[in-house]
């Protein structure tokens, strides 16, 4: 089972609508700080206290792509993907509002789409990717595609 009861799931065990929800976790000033210091990207908006508390945004936020990183791993944190995903495809995400240090951010995935291809053995599912605060703000949205193993390989037609 997956932190929060979740078992692991294959492409067969995936229905359209089928939604998933992750615990919370709180966004630290040290995760912007390290990934300033990962990623090389160290705008002031991110670094600089001062700087960032004069702009619209009232002070420090985290990384977009910062949101993105913790969202996967909300993601695989559900218990979902243990042992079935093989890669993912692709990432089509809107940074919708900031997160501050010490916002709290929960992800909700919605089964949008199931293929069956590229092959027998796998099958390709498209998430719809809701990351929200703590007051039930969407801060990130979009989609995922995501290549996960099959159950058992479909006989020929």
């Amino acid at each position: 089972m997956g932190p929060v009861g979740y078992p692991p799931h294959t492409y067969d065990d995936l229905r359209l609508e089928a939604a998933f929800e992750s615990e919370p976790r709180i966004v630290q000033r040290a995760d912007i700080d390290d990934f300033a210091r990962i990623s090389g990207d160290k705008t002031a908006l991110h670094t600089d206290e001062a700087y960032a508390a004069m702009t619209p945004l009232g002070g420090l936020v985290a990384h977009g792509v910062l949101n993105l990183a913790v969202a996967t791993g909300l993601a695989y944190g559900l218990g979902l993907f243990e042992g079935t995903v093989l890669a993912v495809q692709a990432m089509d995400v809107r940074f919708e509002r900031p997160v501050h240090p010490g916002d709290s951010v929960r992800l909700r995935l919605v089964v949008q789409a199931l293929d069956q291809r590229p092959r027998p053995d796998r099958g390709r599912v498209s998430f719809g990717v809701d990351l929200q605060n703590q007051h039930r703000r969407t801060v990130l949205s979009g989609t995922w595609q995501i290549l996960l193993r099959r159950t058992a390989v479909p006989a020929a037609p």
